[in-house]
């Protein structure tokens, strides 16, 4: 099995990071399908590529992640979603929308 993730962050330092990170993974097989730096992007992409996981960031320029994931949820077949954030306090709200994880 092949895990299709999309990271998305609007700091490329943090999208390197993780995708170095993701590519130690070795079961699940991990296949980085993207990287986008907004909501936008990573819309984007998802219509374009499809995934199943969403590495996702939660303060960005624009739509935040917490947007984003509310759209995500409203997608036929969303993809599950694990915010990645320095910020301990937006917790509660991410799991409200079904996140898988916060780290």
């Amino acid at each position: 099995m092949t895990l299709k993730v999309l990271i998305v962050d609007d700091e490329a330092l943090a999208r390197s990071r993780l995708r170095t990170l993701l590519g130690e993974c070795s079961e699940p097989r991990v296949d980085v399908v993207g990287e986008a730096g907004n909501a936008v992007q990573a819309m984007e992409q998802i219509q374009r590529t499809g995934c199943d996981l969403v590495l996702l960031d939660i303060h960005m320029p624009g739509v935040d992640g917490m947007a984003l994931a509310k759209t995500l949820r409203e997608l036929a077949a969303p993809p599950a979603v694990v915010f990645i954030t320095a910020y301990a306090e937006h917790a509660v709200q991410a799991f409200e929308l079904e996140a898988v994880d916060y780290l």
